[in-house]
C-alpha cells in the first residue's frame, strides 16, 4: 500500500463571526486558478482570478484582499479577470465583461461602458499616453482618453487576440493562427511569423487528400498551424512561446520579429504558458512542466520548481531581481525570494478555489479541490492540507464518501507515462491516503458510491465498475460508452445517470441496465440520492425530479425554481437542499409544494454537505460557504 507525502500549506486566522441569518464565507480553501498577476509602479500587486475576481496585495504577496467593488459578476462562473495595466493614477482591468477602471488601486471599479469585449488574458498594454486592449472575437482597440475607443484591425480580421505585449513602442499581437506587429507609425498589422516550421507536422498526407479531393496543397508553412501563447520583451530582444501543429516551441527575436531563433530546452515538454523578465534573467512557464530560468537571454535554461506543488503555471510576475511570482490553475500563487532556487505558497487570504467534493468525517469537514484535499476542524475557519505526493505524480479527486466511520476518496491518478484510477482510504493517524485498488481501465473517474465493502465507480466511457474489499480485481458491470455522472444503489439494485440526462437501473442478478427515464434526456445526471424511499434525481437545465417506485415514473419537482441547472442535492431528517448553477441554494417546502431560496448567495453551487447545525456549500471560485440551519 502507498503512503502520500506531506505538503505544507499557509493559513490565515479568521476575523469575522459569520451572519447566522446568511450565508458566511469561510476562511478559504486558499488557491484556485489564476489568470494574471500584475504590479503597479508603486509596488501594489493584483491577481486576476478565473472566478473570485480580482485580489490585492499590499504586502508583497504576505496577504491579499478581494477589491471587486464595482465588477459584475457573469451568472454561474463568478468574476474572472484576465489583464491589468495602469496609465498614470487610473489602473485598468480586462474582465469577461469588458474593461473596468479604477483611480483608487482597485478599492472601486467603474465600467468603460464604450469597451464592453471580452478582454484577452495579457490584453492591456500601454505605450506613452495611450491604452490598448486586446480581445477575444473584436481584435484591438485603443484609447488617449480613456473614453472613446477606435478599432485598429486591418490585417488582423476575423483573429482571436490571445496575447498582446509591446517592445519598445512596437506592439505585438498574438493570435489563434500566428503573431503580427504594429509599429506606431503603421496603419496596418504586419505578420511576424517567418521561419516558423511545426517540426512534427508532415504536410504530405495532408496535400495528397487535397490533392485527390480537387484542391490546391497547402504551402510548407501555414499560419493557421501557429497559435501564440505568451510573449516577453528583455531589452532588444522579443519572445514567444507558440503551439504548431502539436509542436510547442520559445522563439527569439532581436529584430521586432523579422526573423526567430528557436531557443526551446529539451525539458520544455509542455506548452510555454507564460514568460516574464527582470535585468537580464528571463523566467518561463509551462502547462504541466513548472517554471525554467535563463540568465543568458534564453540560450541556457534551469529548471527551478523545488517547493512548487503545483506546475500547471499559467502566470509568471518578476518584480525584482530575486523575487518572482507564479499563478497556477488549481494551486493559487507562490513566491519565490532567491531568484526560483525554492517557491513557497503566498495564498493567504485568496478564497479562490472550486470545491466539487464536500464530506464529513465525525467532526471534521473535507473538500475536495481539483488536484488537492483538504480538511477544517473548526467549520471552515482554518483549512489544511491532505498529505498528497510530490510531483510529477498528480491527482484528480472525483469523489469523498464516508462509509464505517471511515472516508475514501476516488480518483485519477496520472504519473508520466501512466494514467490510473482507483479507490484511497483517508489514514487519520498520518493525514495521509492509502491506496487501496487501482486500475488502468478506471482512468476518467465521475463518480463512487459505497455499500459495505463494495465500491461502485463511474467513468467517463467506460461505464460503472466494482471492487469488493476482499478482491484483487475490479469487475466491469457494464454501460461502455456511457460517461456515467451519478451513482445510487439501493438494497441489491444499482442505479446509473449519464451525461445524456440517462437513469439506469441494474437489479440484483446484475445482466443488464435497464433504462427507466429518458424524462431528462440530453442533460447530465448530476446527482442521484435516496432519502428513506423517496428517490431523487437532479439534472442540468431540467432541475429536479422524483420518483416512489424505484425509478419507474418520475415527477418533476421544479415549483419555486427560475434556475433549473441544479448540481447537487443533500437531505437532513426534515428537509431537503439543492445547490443550482446560478442562484445558490434552496430548501424544499413540502407543506407549500415549492422550492426556498436559502439566504442571498449567487453562486455556483457544486456540493452540500450538513454537519453541526450549518449547512455548508462548495462554490465554483469562491471556496465554501457556510449558513446555520439550527440543529
Amino acid at each position: 500500500m502507498l503512503f502520500i507525502g506531506f505538503v505544507p500549506q499557509m493559513m490565515a486566522d479568521v476575523n469575522t463571526k459569520p451572519d447566522e441569518n446568511d450565508w458566511m464565507q469561510t476562511n478559504g480553501p486558499y488557491g484556485g486558478s489564476i489568470y494574471m498577476l500584475y504590479a503597479t509602479p508603486e509596488g501594489v500587486l493584483f491577481a486576476g482570478t478565473g472566478g473570485a475576481g480580482i485580489f490585492r496585495s499590499m504586502d508583497l504577496g504576505d496577504s491579499w484582499t478581494p477589491v471587486n467593488t464595482g465588477l459584475r459578476d457573469e451568472p454561474g462562473a463568478g468574476l474572472s479577470a484576465s489583464a491589468f495595466a495602469q496609465k498614470r493614477n487610473m489602473l485598468y482591468a480586462g474582465t469577461t465583461d469588458g474593461l473596468y477602471a479604477s483611480i483608487d488601486e482597485g478599492d472601486r471599479w467603474h465600467h468603460v461602458p464604450t469597451l464592453s469585449k471580452y478582454v484577452s488574458v495579457s490584453g492591456i498594454v500601454t505605450i506613452g499616453a495611450r491604452v490598448y486592449i486586446g480581445t477575444l472575437g473584436d481584435g484591438v482597440w485603443y484609447s488617449d482618453d480613456g473614453d472613446s475607443w477606435m478599432p485598429i484591425n486591418d490585417g488582423l480580421e476575423n483573429r482571436l487576440i490571445r496575447e498582446l505585449s509591446k517592445i519598445g513602442t512596437t506592439l505585438v499581437a498574438g493570435t489563434e493562427d500566428g503573431a503580427f506587429r504594429k509599429r506606431f507609425s503603421d496603419n496596418s498589422w504586419t505578420p511576424i511569423n517567418a521561419g516558423f516550421v511545426p517540426q512534427s507536422m508532415d504536410m504530405a498526407p495532408i496535400n495528397k487528400a487535397r490533392l485527390e479531393s480537387g484542391g490546391t496543397p497547402l504551402p510548407p508553412y501555414s499560419p493557421a498551424t501557429i497559435r501564440v501563447d505568451a510573449f516577453a520583451a528583455m531589452e532588444n530582444l522579443l519572445y514567444m512561446g507558440i503551439l504548431m501543429g502539436g509542436d510547442d516551441g520559445l522563439f527569439r527575436s532581436d529584430d521586432e520579429g523579422d526573423s526567430w531563433t528557436r531557443i526551446t530546452s529539451k525539458e520544455m515538454t509542455h506548452t510555454v504558458e507564460a514568460l516574464t523578465a527582470f535585468g537580464g534573467t528571463l523566467y518561463a512557464s509551462t502547462y504541466g512542466g513548472g517554471v525554467f530560468r535563463s540568465e543568458d537571454s534564453g540560450d541556457s535554461w534551469t529548471t527551478v520548481n523545488s517547493g512548487l506543488t503545483d506546475w500547471t503555471v499559467s502566470a509568471l510576475l518578476a518584480v525584482s531581481e530575486d523575487i518572482v511570482f507564479v499563478g497556477t490553475t488549481d494551486g493559487g500563487i507562490f513566491r519565490t525570494t532567491d531568484g526560483g532556487d525554492s517557491w513557497t505558497e503566498a495564498n493567504t487570504g485568496l478564497t479562490n478555489t472550486s470545491v466539487t467534493e464536500l464530506e464529513v468525517l465525525g467532526r471534521t469537514i473535507y473538500a475536495g479541490i481539483g488536484h488537492r484535499l483538504v480538511y477544517s476542524v473548526n467549520g471552515g475557519e482554518l483549512w489544511q492540507p491532505v498529505q498528497i505526493p510530490s510531483l510529477p505524480v498528480l491527482y484528480h479527486f472525483a469523489a469523498l464518501s464516508e462509509a464505517g466511520g471511515k472516508l475514501y476518496v476516488a480518483a485519477t491518478k496520472y504519473t508520466p507515462g501512466d494514467v490510473v484510477g482507483g479507490i484511497f482510504q483517508l489514514d487519520e493517524a498520518r493525514n495521509s491516503l492509502i491506496e487501496l485498488a487501482t486500475d488502468g481501465e478506471l482512468y476518467g473517474i465521475e463518480c463512487m458510491e459505497i455499500v459495505g465493502s463494495t465500491f461502485y465507480v463511474g467513468t467517463q466511457g467506460r461505464g460503472v465498475f466494482r471492487w469488493d474489499q476482499d478482491s484483487d480485481s475490479w469487475t466491469s458491470l457494464g454501460l461502455e460508452g456511457h460517461v456515467v455522472t451519478a451513482l445510487s444503489v439501493n438494497g441489491q439494485k444499482i442505479y446509473a445517470g449519464t451525461q445524456r440526462g440517462e437513469i439506469f437501473r441494474l437489479d440484483s442478478a446484475g445482466k443488464s441496465w435497464k433504462l427507466i427515464s429518458s424524462d431528462m434526456a440530453g442533460n447530465f445526471i448530476s446527482d442521484l440520492k435516496w432519502f428513506g424511499p423517496i428517490f431523487y434525481a437532479t439534472s442540468w437545465e431540467n432541475g429536479v425530479f422524483r420518483s416512489t417506485n424505484d425509478g419507474n415514473s418520475w415527477t418533476p419537482l421544479n415549483d419555486g425554481l427560475e434556475d433549473l441547472s441544479v448540481m447537487t442535492i443533500d437531505a437532513d431528517d426534515t428537509n431537503t437542499y439543492i445547490g443550482t448553477y446560478y442562484d445558490g441554494v434552496f430548501r424544499w417546502r413540502e407543506n407549500r409544494k415549492q422550492w426556498e431560496r436559502i439566504g442571498s448567495l449567487h453562486r455556483r453551487v457544486d456540493s452540500l454537505v450538513i454537519h453541526d447545525g450549518s449547512l455548508y456549500a462548495g462554490t465554483v471560485g469562491g471556496g465554501v460557504f457556510r449558513v446555520s440551519i439550527g440543529k
